[in-house]
């Protein structure tokens, strides 16, 4: 029995490599290019081990990116209970600079999304149904109540979805482009706060009634 721990915690750690490593890999080269042999070799692990854990690199793909969501849900979750307590263009603000906040510690998920949503295959219809359209859910009814408030910008839902997801996520999954251009760390903790700031004013100033 004392030697089955070990034997547990080994398969435990070997999974969470093995996860990491699919999430960066589908996150950048996306699925077809993705082949278990680089994402093993970049897990440092034993060839074969996608197999004996996952069984294929689509049961895989979707532990790695149904993880990553379910962190996702989780903490937008949270700051969504959080924005509850708050009336007005406050609660409007606090959910853009914690959707800000968000999108910086997971850069994956931009990226993920990029690579699956230009095919229009099985895995961008579970992604869809499984994650993405409870979330534009939420964002439509933020977008619902700016529109009751009289603070809502210029466009339709899904523009607001779209001008909204792709202000806040691309200076970070970009973040090496931007190093490049300006020397600039937007991961850091100064930048995201700015960006969020910048983003919640662009979107719903506190200038506004």
């Amino acid at each position: 029995m004392l030697s089955a721990a070990p034997k547990v915690r080994d398969a435990s750690v070997t999974r969470e490599k093995l996860l990491e490593a699919a999430l960066a890999s589908f996150s950048t080269r996306g699925f077809d290019a993705s082949s278990t042999r680089q994402i093993e070799e970049l897990a440092g692990v034993k060839r074969g081990l996608i197999s004996y854990h996952f069984g294929s690199k689509l049961a895989l793909w979707e532990q790695a990116v149904g993880n990553v969501m379910e962190k996702a849900g989780k903490e937008l979750g949270l700051a969504m209970d959080c924005a509850q307590q708050m009336r007005g263009v406050a609660r409007l603000r606090f959910f853009v600079r914690a959707y800000v906040q968000f999108c910086a510690q997971y850069p994956e998920v931009n990226r993920l999304m990029i690579q699956e949503g230009m095919r229009d295959d099985a895995r961008l219809k579970w992604l869809v149904v499984q994650h993405v359209s409870p979330w534009y859910a939420n964002v439509s009814r933020i977008f619902d109540e700016a529109c009751a408030l009289g603070v809502a910008p210029a466009m339709d839902r899904l523009n607001f979805y779209y001008v909204l997801t792709g202000a806040a996520t691309l200076i970070f999954s970009n973040a090496l482009e931007a190093q490049q251009l300006a020397g600039v760390d937007t991961r850091s903790k100064e930048q995201v706060a700015r960006h969020a700031d910048m983003l919640a004013n662009l979107l719903f100033s506190e200038m506004k009634p």
